[in-house]
């Protein structure tokens, strides 16, 4: 029977081996922190659509009321200061 033999491993294996995994690591990690960006990234997309949902959502509401005379004549008053006739308009000068 003949004795089984180790085969030693050679260093340049060895410092090969362990760049590589070093390589691997540093990789591993510029990944990390791309992936940490895009979620932040998103998490800000994602409250800019909530916010344009919302813009939109009170548009069509205001969109609805548009043939309603009781709303516009709201707007009027509280946007352009118009007053029906016969009314009176009263300014608080005491400011």
């Amino acid at each position: 029977m003949a004795a089984k033999q180790k085969k030693r491993t050679s260093p340049l294996t060895i410092v090969v081996i362990l760049l590589l995994l070093t390589l691997v690591g540093v990789q591993l990690l510029r990944m990390q922190d791309k992936i940490e960006a895009a979620e932040n990234e998103q998490s800000g997309l994602e409250e800019q659509l909530a916010a344009q949902r919302q813009e939109n959502a009170s548009l069509e509401a205001a969109l609805d009321k548009a043939d309603d005379p009781e709303y516009l004549q709201d707007l009027a008053r509280d946007q352009l200061g118009y007053v029906t006739p016969g009314e009176k308009d009263f300014y608080d000068v005491s400011n």
